[in-house]
């Protein structure tokens, strides 16, 4: 069983696969406004190749295993799912209240970022190189 530095050095390794895919995320979603793309579709290219970025970074850098079909479809069908959940968090939260969107938004992103985290470990679990 892991010890605390181990799991905190894992945790931050999973964090910086995750800003890096944030990193890609915000700017493919800005790029594809700027050429014209309507915000669901600049959304949807954004998130996908973020997902697929956070995959690879986190599947070896983190967790140090080998990437797999089947890993990877589920590390995406949880991310896509993650996507749906708090984007209906974001509206509903925000037409019930004055606040804007995008502090909901942010609001989700901790909570996210943790369950995903905990999702990752949950299915690297075994996979990993000892």
């Amino acid at each position: 069983m892991p010890g605390l530095s181990e799991w905190f050095s894992q945790f931050l390794r999973f964090f910086a696969s995750s800003a890096a895919g944030l990193v890609t995320d915000l700017g493919l979603f800005q790029l594809g406004i700027l050429v014209g793309l309507p915000p669901w579709a600049a959304n949807a290219i954004s998130a996908t190749t973020a997902i697929t970025v956070v995959y690879f970074l986190a599947v070896r850098f983190a967790f140090g295993t080998d990437p797999r079909p089947a890993t990877y479809a589920l590390f995406f069908g949880w991310y896509a799912t993650s996507v749906v959940v708090s984007s209906t968090v974001i509206q509903f939260a925000s037409s019930m209240t004055d606040v804007t969107p995008f502090i909901w938004k942010l609001a989700t992103i901790p909570i996210s970022f943790v369950l995903n985290y905990l999702f990752s470990r949950f299915l690297f679990r075994d996979r990993a190189r000892g």
